[in-house]
């Protein structure tokens, strides 16, 4: 059973540094190493919003051909990390997308959670309960390197669980940028979370079928964040302000990759 408790958490991931993208190593992939290698730098803040993204200049400094780049590319469109305007660039956040992505979020995964109760299989519960395991063992001794993905593994696996297949499609096309705001609310307000807590609430309900309870508690652990982003609505420029801080270190806004 998840013992229920809750851990202050406070995101102390070092923030890196403006240097520019290594080469990366020849292997059979390509394509999925440009791919890793341009997400990591969307969601570090090494690529800065609105930064334009130039095939060709990405291929010499990635020392690949431009093949990959243009396919990997072409799926961060997909994923909406990357958007075509006058070329293609780095998304631009805004409070109103924040928003319409919780939005969306609260009206799918609290009902994932309710299926998910119904159909869950016991292995299912196994790995459930080992990344909230991971989750606890990780914030207990300060290890935040892997928490925003554990995160998302949570939650994707009760998507997955959900029986519902249209769910899982609507999330995936999301889960980049869901991320991605999800690690700029973190260094925002420097928050102390409850993920241990809201996690085990979720996974605790789910386990005992009770599907009443596991749409409640998937409900509030999204309002939460929710919460935050109605209170920048009164300061609108601290989220992106913060966001293009993350990304100066020697860069320029606007400046082409």
């Amino acid at each position: 059973m998840v013992a229920l408790e809750v851990i202050d958490f406070v995101d102390k991931r070092t923030r890196r540094g403006g240097a520019s993208l290594k080469p990366i190593e020849r292997a059979a992939l390509l394509v999925f190493q440009v791919y890793d290698y341009l997400k990591d730098a969307i969601l570090t803040g090494k690529l800065a919003p609105g930064e334009r993204v130039v095939e060709r200049k990405l291929a010499e400094q990635l020392q690949v051909s431009r093949s990959p780049v243009r396919e990997a590319i072409r799926l961060l469109i997909t994923e909406h990390l990357l958007v075509e305007r006058d070329g293609v660039a780095v998304f631009q956040p805004t409070l109103e997308d924040f928003n319409e992505i919780y939005e969306l979020r609260l009206a799918i995964e609290p009902m994932a959670a309710r299926n998910a109760a119904k159909s869950i299989t016991p292995a299912t519960i196994q790995v459930l309960q080992m990344n909230w395991e991971d989750t606890k063992r990780r914030l207990e001794v300060g290890d935040t390197s892997r928490i925003v993905d554990l995160n998302q593994e949570f939650h994707r696996t009760i998507w997955s669980c959900s029986k519902n297949s249209r769910f899982c499609r609507i999330m995936d096309t999301v889960s980049a940028v869901t991320q991605y705001y999800w690690i700029r609310v973190l260094n925002i307000v420097q928050t102390q979370t409850n993920i241990v807590q809201e996690h085990a609430d979720i996974l605790s309900a789910i386990v005992q079928g009770d599907e009443s309870r596991a749409y409640d508690a998937m409900f509030h652990h999204i309002s939460r964040d929710m919460t935050v982003i109605n209170e920048l609505r009164e300061v609108p420029s601290v989220l992106t302000d913060h966001i293009a801080a993350d990304s100066r270190d020697g860069r320029s806004r606007g400046r082409d990759t």
